[in-house]
């Protein structure tokens, strides 16, 4: 009974001994007292939480027991660069020269200072900046051997600290950190590793904002594989339907009965406009035979994409996607990009350009 009661007040100790909340003591070496700003990271957009007073170079944040451990910013006066720390239920020191924030040495915090550990493994960081001086120097003299050199040193470095960066990642789905950094690589993951990558930090997180966030990135890649896959060689091309610059709405199945290319492009795009003489060139050739084409600006400014219309000769069909809804079911991620469609509106290549797609036409309609 006695070991109970002894294990049982131990216990009580420690929940008492656990931080009700957070405590941020930082030191500010060389600073003039201010006010220094703490800042939670809300859509991307730094929002100020709290302000402290520096007096004789210190400052002190206190506040209630926070639900997620999250990134924060601490910025003093008017500096542009802030400590970034993760801010978590716990006594967290920071040291900083006030011109220095980015050397700052954070401890107190296990989140903290696994990303102290992170930082400091991350291969090749000392030679980037040597690397970085030397390539200066090399640039003021021309030195174009010598660049060369440093430039493939420097990519090799950022090929280990990408693997290094991964490995990390994924070696660390339990913990709040990993999931940070997650959420800077996730676009890049294949969709399936991504989700594979997700059910692991939610098993481990629950439902933690960086875990929502993560599952946020899936949906635009989802989308983009739907889309890709539907627009596959031998697919019948997605129909759609957009307004002329006369408001005159023209709809993809509209061409049916005659080869069509769907041309994806805008005024501002310059390998778009060097493209247009040869789908002018190609459309007077070949439209006496069963050729069309279908152009779908993505142009915002109306104004400048009629103005290129008229500028380029183009005599066909033109509408606008401004909302960029079209260039999505299409999986558009550069311009120009095209589609040639046959008679029945399946596709049966994808940018043809120049000769190429006189070649195909010939062979088509000749």
């Amino acid at each position: 009974m006695k070991k109970l009661l002894w294990a049982m007040f131990g216990v009580a100790m420690l929940v008492a001994c656990q931080p009700k909340g957070y405590k941020v003591s930082g030191t500010l070496e060389g600073a003039a007292d201010g006010k220094v700003y703490l800042k939670s990271i809300k859509d991307g957009q730094p929002q100020t939480i709290d302000t402290a007073d520096v007096v004789g170079q210190k400052f002190v944040f206190e506040g209630n027991a926070v639900d997620d451990t999250q990134m924060h910013l601490i910025y003093y006066a008017d500096g542009k660069m802030p400590i970034a720390f993760f801010l978590e239920n716990a006594n967290i020191s920071i040291t900083a020269q006030h011109d220095k924030f980015q050397e700052a040495v954070i401890t107190g915090s296990p989140v903290n200072e696994l990303l102290k550990k992170f930082n400091d493994e991350m291969p090749g960081m000392e030679r980037s900046k040597e690397i970085r001086n030397e390539f200066m120097q090399a640039q003021m003299s021309q030195d174009q051997e010598k660049m060369k050199v440093l430039g493939e040193e420097m990519n090799s470095i950022m090929e280990k600290q990408k693997a290094y960066f991964e490995t990390f990642v994924k070696n660390n789905t339990d913990n709040v950190l990993g999931a940070f950094l997650a959420m800077n690589m996730a676009s890049s993951m294949e969709l399936e590793e991504l989700k594979a990558l997700i059910a692991e930090f939610e098993a481990n997180l629950g439902d933690h904002t960086y875990v929502q966030e993560l599952k946020k990135v899936i949906e635009p890649l989802e989308a983009q594989a739907k889309a890709q896959e539907a627009t596959k060689e031998g697919n019948v091309a997605p129909e759609f339907s957009l307004n002329t610059k006369d408001g005159e709405v023209v709809a993809l199945s509209s061409f049916r009965g005659k080869y069509v290319l769907v041309d994806f492009w805008a005024s501002w795009c310059q390998p778009c406009r060097q493209e247009n003489p040869n789908v002018v060139k190609a459309y007077k050739t070949f439209k006496s035979k069963g050729f069309e084409v279908f152009s779908v600006s993505v142009d915002q400014d109306a104004a400048k994409w009629e103005n290129a219309v008229k500028e380029d000769g183009l005599v066909w069909a033109q509408v606008r996607d401004a909302a960029g809804d079209v260039a999505k079911t299409y999986a558009i991620q550069s311009i120009p990009t095209t589609f040639l469609l046959d008679k029945e509106g399946k596709i049966i290549a994808k940018n043809l350009r120049g000769a190429a797609l006189e070649a195909k036409l010939a062979e088509l309609l000749n």
